[in-house]
């Protein structure tokens, strides 16, 4: 349902503007707008606008500390209590930013030399072979190649120093392609020459060592990487000492911050005057009361709060706040998918609560699928908070396919026939496809009806002659059920004529209510009735996948073989039975139910309250 709304104009000494919007950010209830002029009104104070920008540069500070705390393994979480002065959260955030942007730049740096000389390190194995007794006779090449360069290179060598050479080649971090060569000191000449010849570069070593000749800089590269490896311990202990130091402070400090930013605002929507101000607002009806009370044990009786005129507001504007039973509160994640109703109108979520279940039991309808649902709505509800009512909206459609389950006699298709014995309550969907049908359309009769129903009574407020027309469209939707059953001898025959009558008088008085596409619009309802045979059709697919499921048992010389199959095929099914219902199903409460009533347009509910990271996620 939608909770009823209520406007307040809330009047004081305007020296208590201030204390006034903290009472109101402390209660949390009063979505503020702007309030109408006072007497002999004022501008706003220039120093405004200065503290916003202050406020607004002294929470970037603060948020840009706390990130670069997170990207540096330090993260702080949201803290509550009593938040430091502004100047000391502005000082605090701009100077522990300016502390931690150095530290990242380091970290950066360390890290990225780290990274470049990692690559080099597997060629560490090589030259540990070289530093044996005549090593000092062997000159070092680190080429950059191409791989389909290595086997022509190797020949080319090899013509030139035999197999006097050690040849390593090896793919840096980067996803360049080195080669370590080692040859005679006597050859190097000879080698110089050769790939001067061939066009192969000597490749770069990192800026670390780059200014050392290739061997010493080979050596140097383990303590190079020791000394990186202490230098980001140490910025890590000071990074973590900074989160210690004031991390929670940092975190009560952009609370406070956004909570002025808040409070700003709400003040500069107020109306002030000389000695006055005003703010307005919308408050739940029933949180009228304890806002009252609030209110004056914060500031005492100078404060005035009076509830506006009706005639003073239009009550479309009222933001839309939805409360409804536990039992079907849950149903509101699927009603949050759309726009929130107007204020005024109806909230669809209870009868979603109820037809949305019952129409999915009636596709689906297996006492198998229904504790399958059930047992997922079960790993539902332990996940975690955040998909509880998504487990208890599975709960409830488990119910449902349960219980038409046993009316239809069916348990993983005919299986519950063959070893239990069960049999159809009601009708077996395998058989009487046309009473199926008829089920389906009823049901989309019954639905529709309501929406119009509900139409009818919500318009009858605002436009007397609309709301007629809804009502007698409902009634000529029975009167059409009804010549429809007589003429087919389901109901006596009696009734057809009657029914004919009432449908030629309803008819003009309708598209003189309405106007001429009363008539089109009476056949589009028809239609999105006649649309519940999906209803049908989607059940009848459903059961018959599950009889085929069945005889894949036999349909194989392996026992083994046709239950793998058989599984297979039922959970293929299952899979199809969460989704393709789910859909369906939606799209008749979207398309054909929605649209006989349903009116979009509300505006959320935002109150003025205390900043959280939540509420901006």
């Amino acid at each position: 349902m939608i909770v009823e709304m209520t406007r307040i104009r809330v009047l004081g000494p305007r020296d208590r503007l201030a204390a006034a919007v903290a009472a109101l950010q402390d209660s949390g209830t009063v979505q503020l707008v702007d309030a109408a002029p006072l007497d002999g009104a004022q501008a706003e104070p220039p120093r405004t606008t200065r503290r916003r920008r202050d406020l607004a540069r002294a929470i970037a500070d603060v948020e840009h500390a706390l990130d670069v705390l997170r990207e540096l393994g330090a993260p702080v979480g949201d803290r509550e209590g009593k938040p430091p002065r502004e100047g000391r959260a502005a000082w605090l955030g701009a100077r522990l930013g300016r502390r931690l942007d150095e530290l990242r730049a380091r970290a950066r740096g360390a890290g990225d030399e780290r990274d470049e000389l990692r690559g080099y390190a597997p060629l560490l194995a090589v030259l540990d072979e070289l530093l044996r007794p005549g090593a000092d006779r062997q000159s070092l090449f680190l080429l950059r190649v191409a791989t389909g360069q290595l086997e022509p290179l190797r020949d080319a060598l090899a013509r030139v120093v035999g197999e006097a050479m050690v040849f390593r080649p090896h793919a840096l971090a980067t996803g360049e392609h080195v080669l370590l060569l080692v040859v005679p000191r006597a050859r190097a000449h000879a080698i110089e020459n050769a790939l001067a010849t061939a066009g192969v570069e000597h490749a770069p070593l990192p800026r670390a060592i780059g200014n050392m000749p290739l061997a010493d800089a080979l050596l140097r590269l383990r303590p190079r990487l020791a000394e990186l490896d202490r230098e980001l311990a140490a910025i890590r202990d000071e990074v973590a000492e900074v989160a210690r130091t004031h991390g929670d402070e940092l975190a009560r400090a952009r609370r406070g911050l956004h909570d002025a930013l808040l409070a700003l605002g709400a003040a500069e929507r107020a109306a002030l005057s000389a000695r006055v101000f005003a703010i307005e607002g919308w408050i739940p009806a029933r949180e009228r009361d304890a806002l009252r009370r609030a209110l004056f044990a914060a500031l005492g009786p100078e404060l005035a709060i009076e509830e506006l005129a009706r005639d003073e507001w239009r009550a479309e504007d009222a933001p839309v706040v939805l409360a409804n039973p536990p039992l079907f509160a849950p149903f509101e994640l699927l009603t949050s998918m759309l726009p929130l109703p107007r204020y005024g109108t109806i909230d669809p979520t209870p009868f979603v609560a109820v037809f949305f279940p019952m129409l999915f039991g009636v596709i689906v309808g297996d006492v198998g699928y229904g504790v399958a649902i059930a047992a997922l709505a079960g790993v539902f509800y332990l996940a975690g908070r955040r998909t509880r009512a998504l487990a208890q909206i599975a709960a409830a459609v488990a119910l449902y396919t349960i219980v038409f389950g046993v009316l239809y006699g069916e348990l993983f298709g005919e299986l519950g026939t063959r070893w239990f014995g069960m049999r159809p309550l009601w009708f077996d969907r395998r058989e009487a496809v046309l009473g199926f049908l008829v089920l389906a359309i009823a049901l989309g009769l019954v639905h529709l009806v309501l929406g119009l129903v509900i139409a009818a009574v919500t318009r009858w407020r605002g436009d007397h002659r609309e709301a007629i027309g809804r009502g007698l469209t409902a009634v000529m939707l029975l009167v059409v059920a009804c010549a429809l059953l007589a003429l087919f001898h389901r109901a006596p025959g009696v009734l057809l004529a009657p029914a004919v009558v009432v449908l030629l008088v309803a008819l003009p008085v309708i598209i003189v209510l309405e106007g001429a596409t009363a008539l089109l619009d009476l056949m589009s309802i028809v239609g999105h009735v006649l649309s519940y045979a999906r209803v049908m059709a989607l059940g009848t697919a459903s059961v018959m996948l599950a009889v085929v499921a069945n005889k894949m048992y036999g349909a194989f010389g392996s026992a083994a073989l046709g239950i793998a199959f058989a599984l297979v095929f039922h959970f293929v099914n299952f899979a199809i039975t969460l989704f393709s219902p789910t859909i369906q199903v939606l799209r008749l409460h979207y398309v054909e139910f929605f649209g006989t009533f349903f009116e979009p347009g509300g505006g959320p509910y935002q109150p003025l309250r205390h900043w959280s990271p939540e509420a901006t996620s």
